[in-house]
């Protein structure tokens, strides 16, 4: 593993641990191993290596989110399995989850990999919507409805305030979304 590896997984430790403001620059350098050039020939300051700690984080998380949209049958697979895995990611990558739930960097919505991913995500829903499987409705409310309850329980469980594992509730929440995402049957709606 690369050095900048190194140190981007360490601070994520680090930060995760301990919070981006308590956390210091040679706590990370010791916990590697390396110099303190070798630090700062990859990252000129904290606030540098935290953006790249919190865009690691975000790139994994997205690429795993949108592989199971993106190969989902229906929207209902779709929707399910993305909470589905929005729990296991989190259970799994607990302080990738930890940094993501921290404070975001500055300029991270205009980040060109983010775009494209919430572009890709909104044209899949789009598509849905178009077929009437799914409610049209704007990016704000699916993103609240969709993953929100999970992301509340995953903030909780990052938080020491709940036992109970992400995936335990995996299949309740997912259920969850896809009724409250689903477009109204016509049976339904008489």
């Amino acid at each position: 593993m690369q050095v900048r590896d190194r140190l981007i997984l360490a601070a994520e430790r680090r930060f995760a641990e301990f919070g981006a403001l308590d956390t210091t620059l040679s706590d990370i350098r010791a916990d590697v191993g390396v110099s303190v050039g070798a630090l700062y020939h990859h990252f000129p300051d904290k606030s540098q290596l935290y953006r790249q700690v919190w865009e690691h984080a975000l790139g994994d998380y997205q690429e795993h989110f949108w592989n199971v949209v993106r190969d989902s049958d229906t929207a209902e697979q779709g929707v399910k399995d993305a909470v589905r895995l929005h729990l296991s990611w989190v259970a799994t990558h607990p302080s990738r989850a930890t940094v993501l739930a921290g404070s975001k960097p500055p300029g991270i919505a205009s980040n060109a990999a983010n775009l494209e991913f919430f572009r890709n995500t909104m044209r899949w829903w789009r598509t849905h919507a178009g077929y009437g499987a799914v409610k049209a409705l704007d990016f704000n409310v699916v993103y609240a409805l969709w993953l929100g309850p999970a992301q509340e329980f995953s903030r909780l469980w990052l938080g020491g305030e709940l036992e109970q594992d992400p995936t335990d509730v995996a299949e309740v929440l997912a259920e969850a979304a896809w009724q409250a995402v689903k477009a109204q049957d016509t049976k339904e709606t008489r």
